[in-house]
């Protein structure tokens, strides 16, 4: 018996049937949903969201947000995705070793931002890229959404009167009309 997802597989490679490599293709990008990041690299890649975007100033951490799991989804979505963050990862974790002989996670908080910084002016455009994903990973998620647009307090009525003064000394922009 076949679940919904299963159900919807199956019969959209009956009807692409014709082109049987673009269908070979669907089949293999929904084949491995969420099994190319390992626990490992997971680790890495929590460890360096919250470097790029720390808690602080009452702002969550990339982490604590769901940016880790947004990621995931995106990879998923787009396999393209998941192969640069991947191909990030990987040299983090190599830069992380060659430098410090450590893991990336296991780096106190200097020395991850000093390999950060590194690697953007190394790998600037795998830098850019990876930091582009994390901030759409962090802005788009409704809790730093919410976080980022409460106004500020109401003012006084003093400050208001202040704001209302420019307008009200305007001339008039239209005529009376009898």
């Amino acid at each position: 018996m076949w679940n919904r997802r299963e159900f919807l597989i199956q019969m959209s490679l009956v009807v692409m049937l014709p082109t049987r490599p673009a269908a070979q293709g669907i089949q293999k990008c929904t084949a491995g949903v969420g099994t190319d990041l390992g626990p490992g690299q997971l680790q890495i890649l929590a460890a360096a969201i919250d470097e790029i975007i720390p808690k602080g100033e009452g702002m969550p951490s990339a982490t604590e947000a769901g940016g880790l799991k947004y990621l995931q989804y995106l990879g998923w979505q787009h396999p393209t995705i998941q192969e640069e963050i991947v191909a990030f990862l990987e040299t983090l974790q190599q830069a992380a070793s060659a430098r410090f002989a450590k893991e990336f996670p296991s780096l106190q908080h200097e020395q991850r931002v000093q390999l950060l910084t590194n690697l953007e002016i190394d790998r600037r455009s795998g830098f850019a890229g990876f930091v582009g994903y994390v901030y759409e990973a962090y802005y788009t998620r409704p809790q730093v959404q919410g976080a980022l647009s409460c106004s500020k307090a109401l003012a006084n009525a003093d400050e208001l009167e202040l704001l209302l003064a420019p307008v009200r000394n305007m001339k008039r922009l239209y005529r009376e009309v009898p």
